[in-house]
């Protein structure tokens, strides 16, 4: 089973039509068939139409599960690097048993920056964009999983993607993190100097 987390704030959907790219690309690589998903018809419902919410969609050919709850952001204050080895994760699986592997390797650190042959990936539960002195955007080129939110970015033309190894953190000041739910608006990161 795969699953798309949807944010909806005050009761709009974001970037929908990139969760609907990835999911009917998923489908189609995992089972060989069109997700039938009609994303046109998703209702929010009236509780969850005021604040900010995690649409959780669960599917395989099909929609199978559709949930709504209140989101909280999570507070990172720092980052362990953890070798992911031959991690895979180009899918976003309901299966997260290979990440919350790596997670118990953070040793006291809020999350950890998974690493792979020297290059960075993501983290846990998000991608990842390192800005420069000067402000630039970058995100790694070795990204576990195309999140909706880095390809947005990327269309946008707000970051750019680059190979960065875990030598090259430190001409970087700061990593923020984003997701479906987390942008950079949110502000949700760490100094460079708080990966360990």
């Amino acid at each position: 089973m795969f699953v798309e987390t949807i944010k909806v704030l005050n009761g709009c959907f974001y970037n929908l039509e990139y969760h609907e790219k990835r999911a009917r690309e998923t489908a189609m690589a995992c089972f060989g068939r069109r997700l039938s998903w009609d994303t046109a018809s998703m209702v929010v419902p009236e509780e969850a139409r005021v604040g900010l919410v995690k649409c959780r969609v669960v599917y395989d050919t099909g929609i199978r599960e559709v949930t709504f709850q209140p989101y909280v952001m999570r507070k990172i204050g720092s980052l362990r690097l953890v070798d992911g080895g031959n991690i895979d994760y180009r899918y976003k699986a309901t299966d997260r048993s290979a990440l919350t592997a790596l997670l118990d390797q953070r040793a006291g650190c809020d999350d950890i920056l998974i690493v792979r042959d020297g290059r960075i990936t993501d983290t846990s539960f998000s991608n990842v964009v390192f800005e420069d002195a000067g402000g630039g955007l970058y995100t790694p080129d070795t990204c576990l999983l195309k999140g909706t939110r880095r390809e947005s970015l990327l269309d946008a033309g707000i970051i750019r993607e680059c190979p960065i190894t875990v030598d090259d953190i430190r001409r970087f000041r700061k990593v923020l993190l984003v997701n479906a739910m987390i942008g950079l608006e949110d502000g949700v990161g760490v100094l460079t100097g708080k990966i360990i």
